[in-house]
């Protein structure tokens, strides 16, 4: 491939910018150990024409279906889909769940290649359902190729890969939901530190590792993402875990100690890794990822296997596009006072929480997210041993001074704003527990009253340096750790997946 073959898509000046091309060099090995080492060192990586040959022979190479579309098939079809729309105002095929295109180095041109080339891979693959890593490899490709059937060619061989022992790219959500579950596995595996450093700046850790691929497909700039997909192609999918964990402790190196630059690390993250240049290069990248010891290709093997399990077990295998069950949660729950909640995690352990007051009273922070409750909130576990955890004021009153009445209307005014609990006697709560509402008590921060709190996102029990519980919106998803209104132990497994939540309601048969 000469300089005039991708041109017509390139920002010539973008590309010399990004990667310095120093001209043509010959490969001939074919040794896979060979070509691993010369990946890894990037032998190829700057020389356009020669990435652009060597990509063509390791796609070309990758066992496939027995059809496969091809570049004629391309020529014959993208005019029928395309029809008289302009490129650039092409839709995207949903299975790339509203991703962003990375333009990289392309021009206008290129930009509207790729929408028209994903199209056309949206027509010839209808068992595609999830693959939102789609768009950064076709727009990488295109950088590569002569025309677009070549990089259509190049995107269905990857896509049609059947040799079970080379995973190449998610194409489901249940394989991409099992790749992040894993993801998060290898990182309280290999990377302790930058897990703890997770655990404690973001509500839902989980969240937070189920970004790994959009670092590296989307995020990470050309000249490092053309670096990993070199030595992608020849070793495959784990090459994506190893360099997502070198990035992720890179993170951690830097962030540590210092404030983050927002309140949402996810965010943090993505920032880091677009400026990734101003903290490392890419050989030094790739370095930190293949020092990882005793990590294996067999080892992502089981715990995708196990992951995929658990998810079907659960029922979950595609996307969810119905309202939150969250939010059927409440409905269901409201008006119901007190509730008791069970949960039952994909590990069979057991645990839960008494509520000591109606879920609606959530709405009263205006959609914002608030805690309420009443001292007589507890949480407990029941397997694999029982434990039961009190509000903290019960065994320890020394935390805090009953409040006189002739000063119980003052503090009432003056805790509603901490405690998020009741403000007059006519609230549910006082009902349920005048002694027990935090109105009652002096105490020396907000944090010993986090009772509840619910939002569409997330149910929360317990509060103040963790929570005792946190779910997330769908009721798939939890963790649950110390937190200061409880002084509770972990309920169960730090993260869990949730096999079944109940919800027990009780009504004051004198209202109903």
């Amino acid at each position: 491939m000469d300089s005039q073959g991708y041109n017509c898509f390139v920002d010539k000046d973008k590309m010399d910018t990004a990667i310095q091309d120093l001209g043509p060099k010959e490969l001939s090995c074919t040794e896979l150990q060979e070509l691993k080492q010369l990946a890894r060192q990037g032998y190829w990586a700057h020389s356009h024409a020669l990435r652009g040959k060597v990509y063509q022979r390791l796609i070309r190479d990758i066992p496939c279906r027995t059809v496969t579309p091809d570049a004629s098939v391309y020529s014959d079809i993208v005019g029928k889909i395309v029809g008289k729309h302009s490129s650039s105002t092409l839709p995207l095929p949903e299975f790339v769940d509203n991703t962003q295109v990375p333009s990289y180095c392309l021009n206008t041109r290129g930009e509207g290649a790729v929408r028209k080339i994903l199209l056309c891979i949206a027509n010839q693959f209808p068992d595609i359902s999830f693959c939102p890593a789609l768009p950064a490899v076709v727009a990488l490709l295109l950088h590569y190729s002569i025309d677009e059937a070549e990089c259509f060619e190049k995107a269905c061989r990857i896509l049609a890969c059947n040799d079970p022992s080379k995973k190449l790219i998610d194409q489901s959500f249940l394989a991409f939901e099992s790749s992040c579950m894993t993801f998060g596995d290898l990182v309280n595996k290999y990377c302790q530190a930058a897990h703890k450093l997770m655990v404690a700046v973001s509500e839902d850790v989980l969240q937070v590792y189920a970004d790994w691929q959009r670092w590296l497909f989307g995020e990470l700039p050309l000249s490092y993402f053309a670096r990993v997909f070199d030595v992608f192609l020849v070793e495959g999918y784990k090459v994506l875990y190893r360099v997502a964990l070198a990035i992720l402790k890179f993170f951690h190196k830097v962030k540590a100690g210092q404030p983050l630059e927002s309140d949402n690390v996810k965010q943090d993250i993505r920032i880091f890794v677009k400026d990734i240049a101003k903290t490392v290069s890419p050989e030094k990248l790739l370095e930190k990822a293949f020092a990882i010891r005793l990590f294996s290709r067999k080892e992502i093997q089981l715990l995708q296997m196990a992951n995929e399990k658990a998810l079907k077990q659960r029922g979950i295998t595609v996307k969810q596009k119905s309202v939150s069950l969250s939010k059927r949660f409440y409905f269901q729950c409201e008006g119901h006072e007190p509730t008791l909640l069970l949960i039952k995690t994909t590990q069979k352990e057991v645990c839960g929480a008494y509520l000591s007051t109606d879920w609606s009273e959530r709405n009263k922070f205006g959609g914002k997210l608030g805690f309420f409750g009443t001292g007589e909130c507890f949480v407990f576990r029941l397997q694999p041993e029982v434990q039961r955890y009190e509000w903290v004021v019960i065994k320890h009153p020394e935390l805090t001074k009953p409040v006189s009445l002739e000063t119980s209307a003052t503090s009432s005014r003056h805790c509603h704003s901490v405690s998020l609990s009741t403000s007059s006697s006519s609230d549910p709560a006082d009902r349920l527990s005048p002694f027990l509402a935090t109105r009652h008590f002096n105490l020396p921060s907000k944090t010993e009253s986090m009772f509840m709190a619910g939002g569409s996102d997330c149910l929360i029990i317990g509060g103040g340096g963790g929570q005792a519980l946190y779910i997330d919106g769908d009721l798939n998803r939890g963790r649950t750790g110390h937190c200061d209104t409880f002084n509770n132990q972990p309920l169960c497994s730090e993260n869990f997946l949730i096999a079944a939540v109940e919800a027990w309601g009780f009504q004051d048969p004198d209202t109903c």
